[in-house]
């Protein structure tokens, strides 16, 4: 059984013991069997360059913003190609039975680093990211949510069978989605759900849609290559998700052996390196996992959007976040919202002015011992990144690069969804105590299988002193390194002392968010989204064990919102009884606004201080649609213990996606009534606030977003704060105690709003090498 470390959620290990064995069979399985993965193209002229992308005319030399690797004509063996040609030889000796597919990794590195700086395919070089600062919403959310509304108004009437006349578009709730974390089973159970609202009508309702680990791979994909169609990315899961493992050699190899399929995966790895980065296991995770569930069946025209005749001029690409934009902007579709956290502690207790822990693995020393450390959200949108605790965002397009005092001091291309979604679904980063094991079954052989410790010595040997001394004396895997784009923010004059805390980290380590909560309900409860409905689709392994409560409480505690269930229904006893789960497939939490406790259970499961967090001062209904079995889809099926839905199975086959998707699609049927209950009972509330404040002489709308402008800050200390919780970024005080600094200066530029050009049609809407 998995080890409950929290009051919402178990850290996501497979449950059963036939769950084990089943993962164990299916990587025995494929480590077994001899490569059958047509290689006789590399048998071309140069073809080692001609499969990265890159052409004979690059040559093995580099270019002077390229970070030269040949000195007097002698190589030197500390480049980025030799990390990643050792590392991979090592780490996927069955993947390389070709070494010709390694032999352009000098071609690749320098047309990278020339293209990096090349605006015409990535114009936002040409700007500088400013940090914003605040909780109110970016100027392009706001502009998306009037877009939005305008939609939503008569979708929102169809659904809950009203006449379009007869709801005033003031009055339409803000209604948002969240899909929780659990693998593959949460990745493919929220795209059978989604599927679900979207032939029903509900996805065109919807203003929000959110997502921790396993569902951002479904919001990702759905907003990339499966053009705004579930039915698209189910297909291509079907296709994809079997017989190899992501990160078995034959699915490196397809990926490595394709038409630029090393520029699209290994790029970004060399863009990061060069930002002066580490590059650790979990970057190589990030983009060999999602490489290949993005991977398309006709390399060429992935990842761009039609087939270009001329070869030599097509520029391959890698996904980028901020084309989503493409279906945001006009208010076409919801704003999709993917999350990660950050463990955080008050600055006097930090191990030192740039760390606040000395231990890498969350589950163990500092971070386990750490009485009033709390993790905080941060929050990727197609617009921003940022952090609405710390209220310090970031245009998408500049986060990755380094910041000094609100500016970015290196201007990159756009970072790569690929890493991006590494953050998101970082598992392997958090704090398992007992997660050697499970990597140990779940990465192929010779990676990070039986050896796990000697690739880690590997790795660290590659990377850096650092490196040997986080991978020796703590986890082999830990959080990717990200730039801090808060690191001295303020503006100091000579002889001024720097603000403590946040400020003086170089880096940010971002990990899974489910390590916290399995829910993305925080980011949901944004104060200035005024969220009126929040549907949250749980795919959890602990789903029949009653434990949401726990985990709405702990996010509601930090938002100053109560929920209660309104009817305590249980699920029959009988086991063969086909109805044993009516009325649990979606259950409304009516959540009411309350003064913040003062302590919480945490994600460890102890009691501590309420940790900081802006407050969400309207009433909120939740809808809780629990992944449970449904013998009406699929009798015999328990889609929590089957033996192939454990939450670190990605292997599934055809038939196995689909039976797991008849399940979602009849949950979503027999809960659908109840949420168009909770519906329409939203926009009777919000039209009688409405209407008592005309009464009252304050004529306007019922949610400040609807007609397009920013909504307001709650009216709580420091700029959103509950009052009596400290601040986290420079604050001196414990989280019980009240703030004794605002954030410093704002930046002239409000917004770091790029140019509709970077966002980009080029190339199909992703510009890239």
């Amino acid at each position: 059984m998995a080890a409950k470390m929290g009051p919402g959620h178990t850290f996501r290990r497979s449950e059963t013991t036939a769950q084990l064995q089943y993962e164990q069979e299916i990587y025995d399985k494929q480590h077994s069997e001899p490569s059958t993965t047509n290689t006789n193209s590399t048998d071309d002229l140069n073809p080692e360059s001609e499969k990265m992308g890159v052409s004979s005319r690059d040559g093995g030399s580099s270019s002077g913003t390229g970070g030269d690797d040949h000195v007097d004509g002698k190589k030197q063996h500390h480049g980025f190609r030799d990390k990643i040609k050792n590392m991979v030889k090592d780490a996927f000796p069955e993947a390389i039975t070709d070494v010709k597919i390694m032999g352009g990794m000098a071609a690749l590195e320098t047309r990278v680093k020339r293209e990096i700086h090349d605006p015409k395919l990535f114009p936002e070089i040409e700007h500088v990211a400013h940090v914003r600062r605040g909780l109110e919403l970016c100027p392009e959310e706001a502009s998306f949510l009037e877009r939005r509304k305008l939609r939503a108004r008569d979708n929102f009437a169809r659904y809950i069978g009203l006449r379009p006349e007869e709801v005033d578009p003031r009055d339409v709730p803000t209604v948002a989605f969240g899909g929780s974390g659990g693998g593959f089973r949460a990745m493919i159970g929220c795209l059978g759900y989604c599927r679900q609202m979207q032939h029903a009508g509900l996805w065109d309702c919807l203003t929000y849609v959110s997502g921790v680990s396993g569902s951002c791979w479904s919001l990702a994909a759905y907003y990339t290559f499966g053009h705004a169609s579930f039915d698209r990315v189910i297909d291509h899961c079907k296709k994809r998700f079997s017989p190899y493992h992501p990160l078995s050699g034959e699915a490196i190899r397809t990926i490595l052996s394709s038409p630029g399929g090393a520029r699209i995966t290994l790029g970004p790895l060399i863009q990061k390196s060069k930002s002066g980065l580490q590059t650790v296991a979990m970057d190589l995770y990030a983009v060999f996992t999602t490489g290949w569930i993005f991977f398309q069946d006709d390399p060429a025209t992935h990842p761009g959007r039609h087939i270009h005749g001329d070869a030599a001029g097509y520029q391959r690409s890698w996904y980028r976040y901020s084309s989503a934009r493409e279906y945001t902007d006009s208010g076409a579709e919801p704003l999709p919202i993917m999350t990660a956290i950050r463990h955080e502690r008050p600055w006097k207790d930090w191990k030192d002015k740039e760390h606040p822990f000395d231990e890498v693995d969350h589950s163990e020393g500092d971070h386990k011992e750490a009485d009033e450390a709390w993790f905080q959200w941060y929050e990727m949108t197609p617009y921003e990144i940022g952090c609405d605790e710390v209220e310090a965002w970031v245009p998408t397009w500049g986060f990755g690069r380094p910041f000094h005092e609100g500016k970015s001091t290196m201007q990159l291309p756009e970072q790569s969804l690929a890493l991006l979604l590494g953050l998101c679904t970082s598992a392997p980063a958090g704090p398992l105590t007992s997660y050697i094991s499970t990597v140990s079954r779940n990465l192929p052989t010779g990676f990070l299988g039986n050896s796990i410790h000697a690739l880690a010595n590997r790795i660290s040997k590659f990377w850096g002193k650092q490196g040997t001394e986080e991978f020796q004396e703590h986890h082999p895997l830990h959080a990717c390194n990200e730039h801090n784009f808060m690191y001295h923010y303020t503006h100091i004059e000579p002889g001024q002392g720097r603000p403590p805390g946040l400020e003086n980290s170089p880096r940010i380590h971002l990990i899974d968010s489910g390590m916290d909560n399995n829910c993305p309900t925080y980011v949901l409860l944004h104060p200035s989204r005024e969220a009126d409905v929040i549907i949250n689709m749980d795919a959890s392994s602990d789903v029949q064990k009653d434990t949401f409560q726990e985990r709405v409480d702990q996010i509601g505690s930090r938002r100053g919102l109560k929920f209660k269930k309104r009817q305590d229904v249980k699920a029959g006893e009988d086991p063969k009884d086909p109805n044993r789960f009516n009325g649990l497939y979606a259950q409304i939490y009516d959540g009411i606004p309350c003064e913040r406790p003062e302590s919480v259970l945490d994600s460890y499961g102890r009691k501590v201080a309420n940790p900081p967090a802006p407050v969400h001062t309207r009433e909120c209904t939740m809808i809780y649609m629990p992944l449970l079995p449904n013998s009406k889809a699929v009798p015999d099926f328990d889609p929590s213990t089957a033996k192939f839905s454990g939450s670190y199975n990605l292997v599934w086959t055809a038939e196995q996606i689909e039976t797991l998707v008849k399940v979602c699609v009849q949950n979503f049927e027999d809960g659908q009534d109840v949420v168009k209950e909770a519906m329409h009972e939203a926009w009777v509330r919000k039209r009688a606030e409405r209407m008592r404040g005309e009464n009252n002489g304050n004529v306007g709308p019922a949610n400040g977003a609807i007609h397009g402008a920013a909504p307001t800050a709650a009216p709580t200390a420091a700029q959103g704060t509950a009052p009596g919780v400290a601040h986290s970024l420079a604050s001196t005080a414990t989280p019980s105690m009240v703030p004794t600094a605002a954030h410093g200066p704002a930046p002239t530029v409000a917004s770091g709003t790029l140019p509709s050009a970077a966002h980009g049609t080029i190339n199909g809407g992703a510009v890239g090498v």
